[in-house]
């Protein structure tokens, strides 16, 4: 008789959790963009481009990049800023993504240089853009890709009336086109700190490659 309740009593547990709604639920991938790509620029250099990035269910986004160019030099480092030089041909640099930005095929993430050969390179902000044109004999042309690297620009300036001491800043303002209901402005104290969002998908050019090899995934 105790067996028989036994038995009952786990059937009765099964039968219930199998009603149950499932508590947890896989969160939603957002938009990414990864790849690794080799290319020559005609100069019988391979360079090396590794890359990753996504946006979490938060609205953050976070990613990496490596870049190799073998031959790189002191002298070809025009970002170099505090005077230092590496002896060794060659430079790698890491960098880390705090913005990604999706449209269709195309992806542009940006971030800032964490680790370089180059110490003066350290701190400033990179672009990449990158083109994913799928795989196969039908398609349109190969991935594309394009990158910047840009120095912090820190505005020290504000508006104010030169004949007045005393006058206090001015409120930010933004300027738009009363002929266009679609424009949506620029605001006067916008940030001077390049990212993702800097300039429309649109502005930028894809450079050109001699030969190049390797695959770029976007996903909206």
């Amino acid at each position: 008789m105790k067996i028989i309740a036994c038995c009952l009593s786990l059937a009765t547990l099964f039968l219930f959790s199998l009603a149950l709604p499932r508590s947890t639920t896989a969160a939603k991938s957002g938009p990414s963009a990864n790849g690794e790509f080799w290319f020559s620029a005609g100069d019988g250099v391979t360079r090396y481009v590794k890359f990753n990035a996504k946006v979490n269910p938060d609205g953050t986004s976070k990613g990496e990049m490596t870049y190799v160019d073998p031959g790189a030099t002191p002298e070809s480092d025009l970002d170099n800023t505090d005077g230092s030089t590496n002896a060794s041909a060659g430079v790698s640099i890491r960098i880390e993504f705090d913005c990604l930005v999706v449209n269709e095929n195309k992806a542009v993430m940006s971030g800032v240089i964490a680790a370089s050969d180059f110490p003066g390179a350290i701190g400033q902000r990179v672009l990449l853009t990158v083109e994913d044109n799928d795989e196969g004999i039908k398609v349109p042309g190969p991935d594309r890709l394009s990158w910047g690297v840009y120095k912090n620009s820190n505005r020290s300036w504000v508006p104010a009336d030169a004949e007045l001491e005393t006058d206090p800043p001015v409120l930010p303002w933004l300027v738009t086109d009363a002929e266009r209901s679609d424009d949506v402005g620029y605001l006067s104290n916008r940030s001077t700190t390049i990212g993702c969002q800097s300039f429309p998908l649109s502005s930028y050019a894809f450079i050109d490659v001699s030969h190049g090899s390797g695959n770029i995934q976007v996903k909206p």
